[in-house]
């Protein structure tokens, strides 16, 4: 590989880095609005936005699921979403299982998409963006980055289950 090329894949190594420890911390941080154990229930915090999801439906079945389900236990919901997105953000962080913080941060995006993107100044392209952005990270794990991933014991790991999920073994 010529020099250019060699420091063409550096900066691309780094700028990928980058953005993926910014989105780990970006997740993280999400914990600072809705901090346990009330999460800001009933009037702030998680609730708020819980009621604001199911006051200003894209999809009134998801609103009537919210209003069912979800509101009823937010508490409960409140726990599972802070061990969700500080996975996220961790696995984002450091690199570690990439592709599968890529994979549950894309889910989890999407259903903040479907939740939020008809409540009033809400921007619907920064929920895309958070999807386009943790898709990434699914698509491509660690590769060429720093990264936990990366180190040998992993990458040793993830490349027997990969053959013995593909059956190459």
């Amino acid at each position: 590989m010529n020099s250019n090329a060699q420091r063409m894949n550096t900066f691309v190594g780094w700028t990928l880095t980058g953005i993926r420890i910014v989105l780990g911390i970006f997740w993280l941080l999400q914990l600072t609005w809705k901090l346990p154990p009330t999460f800001g229930c009933p009037n702030a915090g998680f609730c708020l936005w819980l009621n604001n999801e199911i006051q200003h439906p894209l999809l009134p079945l998801y609103a009537d699921f919210l209003s069912a389900v979800i509101r009823p236990n937010a508490i409960l919901f409140g726990w599972f979403t802070t061990v969700v997105e500080v996975s996220i953000g961790l696995s984002l962080f450091f690199g570690a299982l990439t592709r599968l913080g890529g994979l549950v941060g894309t889910l989890w995006s999407l259903n903040l998409l479907i939740g939020l993107v008809a409540v009033p100044n809400e921007q619907p392209w920064y929920y895309v963006l958070m999807v386009l952005l943790n898709l990434t990270f699914f698509a491509i794990g660690a590769s060429g980055q720093i990264a936990v991933d990366r180190t040998r014991q992993w990458r040793i790991g993830w490349l027997r289950a990969e053959q013995t999920l593909s059956g190459t073994e």
